[in-house]
């Protein structure tokens, strides 16, 4: 009888350890899986800090171009009209000849390019908030490792990149009509 409650005994303690090493590692398990995703949305914030900012110095480089396109072409029409001022036989030549013109394909570029780059950002951001919801709901779902490795929730909020006008607009439940003049 003793020799049957030891074995039994044996038993009992191999299966209480066969539960704690599968439980350890189902844990260690989905710790590893909200790292990955801790990881992923790091990445992906940085991603979109870095989209930001090469959209904003492409705008930047981009007016300059306008800029100093509109400038050449300033200096070229106040050298010809200040000549022709002077002659009247020139004066009257100008009306007739071809002249420089400040091409208005850059500024619908410039146009093209600021459309594209939004979206693209906007697309980073979507892509960003999905990547902590899928976190948070891991978190959910996953509460018991959770609460033992002391991962929480994330805010989403504090990864989106917006502005003062929709923010005023979503505090304010109200949101006016767009004026372009």
């Amino acid at each position: 009888m003793g020799k049957k409650v030891l074995i039994g005994f044996a038993i009992f303690m191999g299966v209480i350890i066969l539960f704690c090493v599968i439980t350890v590692g189902s844990i260690w398990s989905h710790r590893n899986t909200a790292v990955k995703l801790e990881g992923r949305i790091e990445a992906q914030y940085l991603s979109n800090q870095s989209n930001y900012d090469n959209m904003w110095k492409k705008f930047k480089e981009m007016t300059q171009v306008t800029d100093l396109q509109a400038g050449q072409v300033k200096e070229v029409y106040t050298g010809m009209i200040t000549g022709r001022y002077n002659n009247t036989n020139l004066l009257y030549q100008a009306v007739h000849e071809q002249n420089p013109r400040l091409a208005t394909s850059v500024y619908t570029d410039l146009q093209r390019e600021i459309a594209a780059s939004r979206q693209q950002f906007d697309n980073n951001q979507k892509q960003m908030m999905d990547i902590v919801r899928e976190y948070n709901t891991y978190i959910k779902v996953h509460f018991i490792m959770a609460s033992l490795t002391n991962m929480k929730t994330y805010d989403m909020s504090q990864y989106i990149v917006t502005s003062d006008q929709t923010e005023d607009a979503f505090t304010k439940k109200k949101a006016d009509e767009i004026r372009l003049k």
